[in-house]
């Protein structure tokens, strides 16, 4: 059974299909890329994939939570929001949209921002505890800070929205070329 899905991530579409080869072996492709990985249950809903490629075995911790609309994934400590591919004819965002939310119950440790802040689409704004692990969590669109709603030692639920990040404005002479 192969499955294929469509997200957005940072402005840019991204295809990924899995193929489950037999067992727990699968082939997993992400835009070009293409792996071949064993997926084992690890508990509270995370996997363990285990690669082997020119660098040898290699083991990472994923872990996976929607968040209304979004897929957010945590591997190896580092959090992605997927997003629906933006739909054509309604001028709305172009993939992430800008909202950082908790991928899981955890408690804040630590807000890089406040409002007003002009930031990077890969810049941590929060810092999330959640199952032992530190969550370094970015909004993934470049703009401005608009709101802020985590505080420091405050629970937070899964999807939870810790600060949102308003798109910084397009420029149309950007793509010119000439």
């Amino acid at each position: 059974m192969k499955v294929r899905r469509e997200f957005a991530r940072n402005g840019e579409k991204v295809t990924v299909t899995a193929e489950r080869l037999e067992g727990d072996r699968w082939r997993v492709q992400i835009g070009g890329r293409t792996l071949e990985l064993t997926a084992l249950p690890i508990g509270d809903g995370g996997l363990r994939l285990i690669t082997d490629d020119d660098d040898g075995l290699r083991s990472h911790v994923a872990f996976g939570a929607s968040a209304g609309k979004d897929l957010m994934v945590r591997v190896d400590g580092r959090t992605f929001t997927l997003s629906p591919p933006a739909e054509r004819g309604g001028g709305g965002a172009l993939g992430a949209d800008g909202v950082v939310r908790a991928p899981m119950t955890g408690t804040v440790l630590d807000v890089l921002c406040a409002a007003g802040d002009e930031v990077a689409a890969d810049q941590t704004l929060v810092v999330l505890s959640a199952m032992k692990m530190e969550h370094k969590l970015a909004a993934g669109i470049a703009g401005t800070v608009r709101a802020v709603s985590a505080t420091v030692g405050a629970t937070v639920d899964q999807g939870s929205e810790l600060v949102i990040v308003e798109p910084a404005p397009i420029d149309p002479d950007a793509d010119a070329s000439g």
